[in-house]
């Protein structure tokens, strides 16, 4: 589905700056089990600092993993939804170094010189105005309306973070790794933050590298 998605966003008639913005959502929404509550505004109108993911919230990190020095997006959520105190927590995206590489997608659109206001929202257009979710779930149906019969289900926003948990389990992962990545619940996202890089790294490249 994502590659679909790449394919169908090069054909869209708008600017290379939305394309790599859907894009690099896409991808980081994948590989990192986030609900889409968590990435992009709630409105284009208005956002709310305290809970709402901004420019400042998401950084490039070059970590050194194992012998080897790889990138990764870290991303700040505050006051997720598995932690109903507010706390905030931390997420490493990892570069899986495929064509599907979320850290590669977030890169290329920051070369499109996007509005880099670090106190808004994280993912602007051009003009400045916010993706919503809202708006992306009219992206996605534009995209894969042609390949999927949107009358029996759908591909919505939180398919990303579906999806990720379903690819893993078709490639052997166990329980506790699945519920870790995607945080669905406190004390498996404890097990998450547990795990050594070196295995989150082979993760994400297994997954971004996973043949039909």
């Amino acid at each position: 589905m994502l590659k679909m998605i790449k394919l169908e966003l090069g054909d869209m008639e708008i600017s290379l700056a939305q394309k790599r913005l859907i894009w690099a959502v896409c991808t980081l929404n994948f590989f990192g089990g986030f609900r889409v509550s968590e990435t992009l505004s709630k409105a284009e109108g208005y956002f709310d600092p305290c809970f709402t993911l901004l420019r400042r919230d998401i950084r490039i990190k070059q970590v050194k993993i194992g012998k080897e020095t790889e990138k990764i997006l870290q991303v700040r959520l505050k006051s997720p939804k598995e932690d109903r105190v507010g706390k905030e927590i931390l997420v490493d995206v990892y570069e899986s170094r495929g064509i599907l590489c979320p850290v590669r997608a977030y890169e290329k659109w920051k070369g499109t010189n996007p509005p880099a206001d670090k106190n808004k929202p994280a993912f602007r257009d051009e003009t400045g105005t916010p993706l919503t979710g809202r708006k992306l779930n009219l992206i996605l149906k534009k995209c894969l309306g042609k390949h999927i019969h949107y009358s029996g289900g759908s591909v919505t926003s939180h398919s990303f973070r579906s999806g990720i948990a379903s690819l893993m389990g078709t490639l052997g992962y166990s329980d506790s790794e699945i519920q870790g990545i995607g945080r669905w619940s406190s004390s498996a996202f404890e097990r998450y933050i547990q795990l050594p890089r070196t295995k989150r790294a082979q993760m994400a490249r297994k997954i971004g590298n996973w043949k039909l």
